[in-house]
């Protein structure tokens, strides 16, 4: 369990000054380009640092297929060629925005490359459903997505101004347009209790759509209360309830609402110090109830408890390894922990793993997902 951390001092010149250090470091590392980046750290990078007890690590990065996959070691080295091999292509991440945790797998979305690039850190496999090569199925600028108990993927395209569908072989299903109002544009979608969830930033408003027919049948959270409503809304999560967490660009907080859009509380505002946002983007409820906000303002990730209580952050500029810049996506998972346990310190057991899409830094050898443990150091 993640200690409280919300009395700790903290340097509030850290995210004024962040960028410069995230310069140095990139100097000195000698990493100009993405090529030949290694995402491993020579030393365990934990968050809160000592002398605090750790509760996250930096495991390692994703960029490419080249970075996943049964064959990599704790070295970050590929086995040695025999000459017996096939030619592997290797397949790379472009400049992502959503992302999100299902059975195994992240399913990437790639706005400016018009895709989503669905990730197998196991098989070290990156690959696109195959509806997109068809018109019908051709994106544009996906932002998020989200699956149902069936495996259907369910994408919010702004560019298209429509909710994508495709079945789980990746065949092109379907594309919601809906009655919207003229200045909507969905920019996320999540399935919860069999219902199709739609964010309109457009409009500051949560839409609930039949997943099926992409008909509406509810909407809410513009109400006419200071702190109570929407507006410019960017992300949404869920809780293990149902309960809906979104990420309010107008107002730089969290709103809760249950499914019938009744509004359940909020925590943040305008700020630089834990507890306050400067460009609140994804959210995820994790396990214990454990809250995760990207803030793509000041570069960290932060985490709250179910009471709204901020306990710790992470990825902040100019570490060795495990910076974020501009993060957006989020996504909390307790799948293929065995395979990232062998990443992780000695002695560091995971529980759940966090995947942190950065929207920039590449240059900088900032990979587009960074990957991050959950867990506890077990006593001798």
């Amino acid at each position: 369990m993640i200690p409280d951390l919300s009395t700790t001092p903290i340097n509030r010149k850290l995210f004024g000054i962040a960028f410069l250090f995230l310069l140095l470091a990139a100097f000195l590392s000698g990493c100009a380009t993405q090529t030949g980046c290694n995402y491993l750290s020579d030393n365990p990078i934990f968050f809160p640092p000592a002398p605090d007890e750790p509760h996250i690590q930096y495991l390692t990065g994703i960029n490419s297929s080249d970075d996943i996959g049964p064959e990599k070691k704790k070295s970050g080295m590929s086995l040695l060629l025999t000459g017996n091999e096939k030619t592997e292509v290797i397949k790379k991440l472009g400049k992502a925005y959503g992302i999100t945790a299902y059975k195994g797998k992240l399913y990437v979305a790639e706005g400016m490359n018009g895709r989503i690039s669905i990730v197998d850190p196991v098989k070290g496999t990156i690959e696109s459903p195959k509806g997109l090569e068809i018109p019908k199925g051709a994106l544009k600028y996906p932002v998020n997505s989200a699956l149902d108990d069936e495996g259907n993927l369910y994408v919010a395209d702004t560019a298209r101004r429509e909710i994508v569908v495709y079945d789980p072989a990746g065949n092109y299903l379907n594309a919601f347009s809906g009655n919207f109002a003229p200045k909507s544009k969905i920019v996320d979608v999540g399935i919860s209790n069999g219902k199709l969830f739609a964010l309109d930033f457009g409009t500051g408003r949560i839409r609930v759509l039949d997943r099926k027919t992409g008909i509406q049948a509810a909407e809410f959270g513009f109400i006419e209360k200071e702190g109570q409503s929407l507006r410019l809304p960017g992300n949404f999560g869920f809780d293990p309830a149902g309960n809906i967490y979104v990420t309010n660009l107008g107002s730089n907080m969290v709103l809760k609402y249950d499914q019938d859009g009744n509004f359940l509380g909020s925590f943040g505002g305008a700020g630089d110090i834990i507890g306050n946002f400067a460009k609140p983007k994804g959210v995820t409820v994790g396990a214990g109830g454990l809250i995760y906000v990207a803030d793509g303002g000041t570069n960290v990730v932060q985490v709250f408890n179910d009471k709204f209580r901020p306990l710790t952050y992470f990825g902040w500029p100019g570490l060795p390894k495990g910076s974020l810049n501009g993060p957006a996506g989020i996504a909390v998972s307790a799948d293929n922990l065995e395979y990232f346990q062998k990443y992780a310190a000695p002695g560091f057991k995971l529980e759940g793993v966090i995947y942190v899409v950065s929207q920039f830094g590449q240059e900088f050898c900032i990979p587009r997902i960074s990957v991050y443990g959950i867990g506890l150091m077990q006593k001798k």
